[in-house]
């Protein structure tokens, strides 16, 4: 392969734009913003729940459902909310706490996999 190369000297613009501003500009030190004033609090990533909306303390169960035309199943969670006794079944579409989802899943699989192990050994 070759690699072209060309010294910057040679280089013609393309387009002239005679109507282009020349000035430059400057700015004193009194003037430019200080990004580090302007940082968040401390607290700003913790989210505001809305009066429709309640925190996950944890899942505790899952439930298969119907196949979808695509081939994907719906499930559904049994969830636990913070600051209520009874849990309730909601559909994963209705779920944002993923870190939460994830754990129970990856929780679940592992007790799968060692269930598995436990009945080979049975064998």
């Amino acid at each position: 392969q070759i690699f072209p190369v060309v010294h910057v000297s040679m280089l013609k613009l393309v387009k002239n734009f005679p109507d282009r501003p020349r000035v430059e500009l400057t700015v004193d030190e009194a003037d430019r913003l200080n990004f580090d004033e302007i940082l968040l609090p401390e607290d700003s990533w913790v989210p505001d729940l809305g009066a429709d909306e309640y925190e996950v303390e944890r899942i505790s169960d899952v439930q298969s459902g119907k196949m979808t035309r695509f081939g994907r199943i719906y499930r559904k969670f049994l969830v636990h909310w913070t600051g209520y006794d009874e849990p309730t079944w909601v559909d994963e579409a209705d779920l944002n706490c993923g870190a939460i989802l994830n754990a129970f899943l990856r929780e679940r699989a592992n007790r799968n996999r060692f269930n598995v192990m436990q009945s080979h050994e049975e064998m």
